[in-house]
């Protein structure tokens, strides 16, 4: 959904697809609330993702509406890291609200602080600074051409795979490959498992403003912030991969900290963009570029899986994910990491021979 609502942010502005993508996600929520089925209930579970996809890149929007340059750059990382905050209120909090009130009630209120948001986003927030100034409105032909202009820009490529070779292997590990390496293979307890994860997040909090002030005082080495958070990545991984039998759990923990870095870094990625485009095309070519991590993400998870069953299937384990099942499966993101760092070098060259 980044692509078409990229292209919509740039035809209708922020605010309304703040409002629309609250509605979408409402309208989810209450499908889930009272689904009669498990198909029903997948069906409200897409619509609460396509109303999320409306959300992120608008509130990136806005921020360049109301600020610029180096406030700017500190105001979007600032914003990153209030929605990781979000990931854990939306998860704990709502567990005890679940199991206290029920499925139905649970997800009625879920949806209630979506109608919630958008009453909200209607009243008090504003597309950019000042009152006299309004938002320019291409048409959608006009929009679609934007994206396709920036696509073809070597800078809004450089920024697709900043995307791609940062997040990736954060978000592959936090959406589904962290519990059972922990806990099955490494055979630590659930509690250490929901522990490093929780971590992880209020990590961002020290890192994600970090990250952000370093790229507003010195943009000039936002290129090798990339370099350096992939290659801390990348040698963190090494440690966890190499270290004979089970790791002992500080090392998981500080690993899975370090790990956590590519989450706020993937930041950077809007950094070059507002930087490279107008306002009136940044919708699209934020769009664009934040389709790489989660492109990269999708591929991570399902290459590590499909080693680990090859694995398992050439060893004849009845136990699928064992230590060195998972010393192989995670060896795969190499290859994806090596291949958008690549593609990072090769863009951000074409990008500087333009500038220069």
């Amino acid at each position: 959904m980044q692509i078409p609502v990229g292209i919509l942010l740039d035809r209708f502005g922020a605010k309304i697809l703040l409002a629309v993508g609250a509605l979408i996600m409402a309208v989810g929520q209450l499908s889930v609330a009272f689904a009669p089925s498990l198909g029903v209930a997948v069906i409200g579970r897409m619509l609460v993702g396509m109303g999320d996809s409306f959300t992120f890149i608008s509130m990136i929007r806005m921020v360049n509406g109301w600020y610029q340059g180096a406030k700017a750059s500190k105001y979007q990382q600032y914003l990153s890291t209030i929605g990781q905050l979000g990931q854990f209120f939306s998860a704990v909090p709502f567990w005890y609200m679940l199991e206290a009130l029920g499925w139905n009630p649970a997800f009625s209120i879920m949806a209630t602080a979506s109608l919630l948001a958008v009453l909200l986003v209607l009243a008090f927030t504003s597309d950019q600074a000042g009152l006299q100034e309004k938002h320019i409105a291409p048409s959608l032909k006009v929009a679609t051409r934007q994206l396709v202009e920036n696509a073809r820009n070597p800078g809004i490529r450089m920024a697709f795979w900043t995307h791609f070779v940062t997040q990736s292997t954060t978000t592959s590990v936090a959406l589904l490959w962290a519990v059972p390496y922990l806990v099955t293979a490494q055979g630590q307890p659930h509690d250490f498992a929901a522990f490093t994860l929780t971590s992880m997040v209020f990590f961002g909090f020290i890192t994600g403003p970090a990250i952000g002030s370093l790229c507003a005082k010195k943009p000039q080495i936002r290129a090798f912030l990339v370099y350096l958070v992939v290659g801390m990545i990348v040698l963190t991984w090494l440690v966890l991969l190499l270290y004979p039998g089970r790791t002992p759990a500080f090392v998981l923990y500080l690993a899975f900290l370090v790990i956590s870095i590519g989450g706020p870094a993937s930041m950077i990625a809007f950094d070059f963009t507002k930087d490279m485009v107008s306002k009136t095309r940044l919708g699209s070519a934020n769009g664009f570029a934040n389709v790489g991590g989660f492109l990269a993400t999708f591929i991570m998870m399902y290459l590590t899986g499909l080693v680990i069953d090859i694995y398992q299937s050439a060893t004849g384990f009845s136990e699928r994910y064992t230590v060195d099942a998972f010393r192989w499966g995670f060896s795969a993101q190499f290859l994806v990491i090596a291949v958008g760092i690549v593609f990072f070098t090769v863009e951000r060259l074409k990008f500087e021979k333009i500038k220069a």
